[in-house]
């Protein structure tokens, strides 16, 4: 068996590698869990339960009012008083919502908001016009990616182990096989 075979049987194959192979797989499998949680609403997905829209005027100290695409009425959608459309290029209200025009013509905004209420947070992006939203894409992060990301990473473990032991017997058994065979071919001294 070649050396590189062995010194990865070994690696593998090692209880000690496990935590490495594991923090390695969170790395990789968060962003990929993350990534299953995008919707597209060009490719006919829906938008999740937490897109957010904002509107002007806003209520009370706000600058600017939101809610979830799901919350507004039809009535609220198409109220004369409220428009989609935004006069400042991006707004916040510390620790729940900000928004950014992306683009920008005299009848159409590109809009993205961005909404977190712990533990749960969401980007959602849609054309507005002085009367309505039409929802582009959402995205939603959750405190239990992480637990998804981790059976992920487990997984990921587990198997490069396996591996590693498939390995370590198979080199085990090529050496057991040469060593038997180099016994074989050497001379035995006779007794006395």
């Amino acid at each position: 068996m070649s050396r590189i075979v062995q010194v990865l049987a070994v690696i593998l194959g090692a209880a000690w590698f496990l935590p490495i192979s594991c923090t390695t797989g969170m790395f990789v499998a968060y962003p990929l869990v993350s990534k299953s949680y995008e919707y597209h609403m060009e490719k006919g997905d829906k938008p999740h339960s937490f897109f957010t829209v904002v509107w002007q005027p806003g209520a009370g100290n706000n600058p600017f009012g939101y809610s979830k695409l799901a919350d507004l009425a039809p009535a609220e959608k198409t109220a004369p008083e409220r428009s989609y459309l935004m006069a400042q290029p991006d707004g916040r209200i510390e620790g729940v919502v900000a928004y950014k025009v992306l683009s920008s013509t005299a009848a159409e905004q590109l809009i993205e908001v961005a909404w977190a209420k712990d533990p749960y947070s969401s980007v959602s992006r849609y054309r507005a016009t002085r009367s309505e939203v039409t929802p582009v894409f959402s995205k939603v992060t959750a405190p239990d990616f992480m637990i998804i990301a981790l059976l992920y990473a487990l997984g990921f473990s587990a198997a490069l182990f396996a591996v590693g032991r498939w390995l370590r017997r198979r080199v085990a058994r090529a050496k057991n096989k040469s060593e038997a065979a180099s016994d074989a071919k050497s001379p035995v001294a006779p007794s006395k």
